[in-house]
């Protein structure tokens, strides 16, 4: 067991700072597919409550192919399908496109449950006091349900965190790449991809618990509320 620890003791100078430059790009990696993610999912929204066929039937198309086609397959898509038809894409934009299509099938579906989750009764008060339907929406009903969609939104983060390791076999050079490359040159593995799942941890396990303190915070007075993706 000493034996063990002394390895990181030998190599961990050598170590440390590439695994942070490596979690620093898995975060900016994470951020960006995150926030396009959000838009994304925010058009998908609105283009499912607008009521119009054209627009809604594209969404729910888009939002169920997928929630079921592996992020895998969408970021080998992106990297190795699109030149071919003339559009090449660098392994760290695969990345973020990827991470924000697939979250953002998710997103509208958070987003979606939430909003529907405010009593329609809200929306009727608030125009019958001479609110328009935009000052509605933005002053009443969308208030109310971030309180719902936020820790679920917080969720989602987390997950296409962990999921950006799949970026490494696009050959973007986040965490996971640099743990398979150090694996090859110090033939380490275990203690390198030991190494890196506390990483993961330190980055991942702050983020669940302020969701779920976010969820009981702002779940309090509202019973029997959810949201499912």
């Amino acid at each position: 067991m000493n034996d063990f620890f002394k390895v990181y003791l030998e190599y961990g100078g050598e170590w440390i700072p590439r695994l942070l430059d490596a979690a620093g790009l898995t975060v900016v990696l994470s951020l960006l597919g995150f926030l396009l993610a959000l838009l994304g999912g925010a058009l998908l929204t609105a283009a499912l409550r607008c009521g119009r066929p054209w627009l809604m039937k594209p969404a729910h198309f888009f939002v169920q192919v997928v929630r079921t086609v592996p992020l895998l397959a969408l970021l080998l898509l992106l990297y190795f399908g699109l030149p071919p038809l003339g559009l090449t894409l660098t392994a760290f934009e695969a990345g973020v496109l990827g991470l924000g299509l697939h979250g953002a099938a998710y997103v509208a579906e958070i987003c979606r449950a939430g909003l529907n989750a405010i009593h329609p009764g809200q929306r009727e008060a608030a125009l019958a006091v001479g609110m328009t339907p935009a000052k509605a929406f933005v002053f009443v009903t969308l208030p109310q349900a971030l309180r719902i969609m936020l820790p679920p939104l917080l969720n989602t983060f987390v997950s296409l965190l962990k999921d950006s390791s799949l970026c490494a076999l696009i050959a973007s050079n986040e965490l996971m790449l640099a743990a398979r490359a150090m694996a090859s040159e110090y033939f380490l593995p275990l203690h390198i991809f030991l190494l890196v799942g506390l990483f993961y941890f330190a980055i991942a396990f702050p983020l669940s618990i302020l969701s779920r303190r976010l969820e009981r915070h702002l779940g309090r007075g509202r019973r029997g509320v959810g949201v499912s993706a």
